[in-house]
């Protein structure tokens, strides 16, 4: 407990380092690690908490992953745009998944590749505590965000095809995007606790426009955090 002035007993605040995966390339300092050096990283305060904000790059994912938890940050959002495959969805909503398929191939998935063996349990898919901080926030971005979803992580040097599309539906997912995998994987052998916001931007299997700016997700950003401290 802290005290004020008059002596009375007051909350202390708990501040967080959270770190932001998001699909737009942030401006910062790159961070040397073991696995090379890491994608910029973007560094600021919002309502009281540290928030360090990065885009993947073609580098080593584990070398982004280990250089963010040594600045500290116990939690990895990813924020995306993302296209829907669920009719439900539309241009405009923004889902929080509770739950993902990753169709990626051909990265660095894990820490352990050069030890003798490693395993990371799976279930819950995210952090519940951060989910429920992401859906606080996404409230305040949306008049109705999904609280639910299949997230499919498919290759992260292009979108997918019309076909594919129409393969991870029948799947069970909702949404299809491209940077999940490996990042919030290797995250989670980090000890790192990890969730996804995600406003669906286009529809599976087409072009779209661009993705979101960062800022289009401060202010559900920074309502989540303030949930997280709640």
């Amino acid at each position: 407990m802290a005290y004020s002035i008059s002596g009375a007993k007051q909350p202390m605040t708990t501040r967080h380092t959270i770190a932001i995966l998001t699909d737009t390339p942030q401006p910062g300092d790159t961070t040397k690690t073991p696995y090379g050096a890491s994608v910029p990283i973007r560094r600021w305060e919002l309502a009281g908490h540290t928030l360090l904000a990065c885009a993947p790059g073609t580098d080593d994912p584990r070398a982004t992953v280990q250089a963010l938890k040594d600045l500290g940050a116990a939690y990895l959002w990813l924020c995306e745009s993302v296209g829907a495959l669920s009719p439900l969805l539309e241009n405009g909503d923004w889902l929080v998944p509770d739950d993902y398929i990753d169709g990626t191939r051909g990265q660095h998935y894990t820490y352990f590749s050069e030890k003798a063996g490693g395993y990371v349990q799976q279930v819950p898919p995210f952090d519940p505590a951060s989910r429920d901080a992401l859906l606080a926030g996404a409230a305040k971005v949306a008049a109705r965000p999904f609280r639910r979803g299949v997230y499919a992580c498919v290759s992260h040097s292009r979108l997918e095809t019309p076909a594919e599309a129409r393969f991870w539906e029948r799947a069970g997912a909702h949404v299809t995007g491209r940077f999940l995998s490996p990042y919030l994987t290797l995250a989670r052998e980090l000890e790192m606790k990890v969730a996804v916001l995600t406003a669906v931007t286009r529809y599976g299997g087409t072009a779209g426009g661009d993705p979101l700016p960062l800022s289009a997700y401060e202010p559900a950003l920074w309502a989540a955090v303030q949930h997280l401290t709640e």
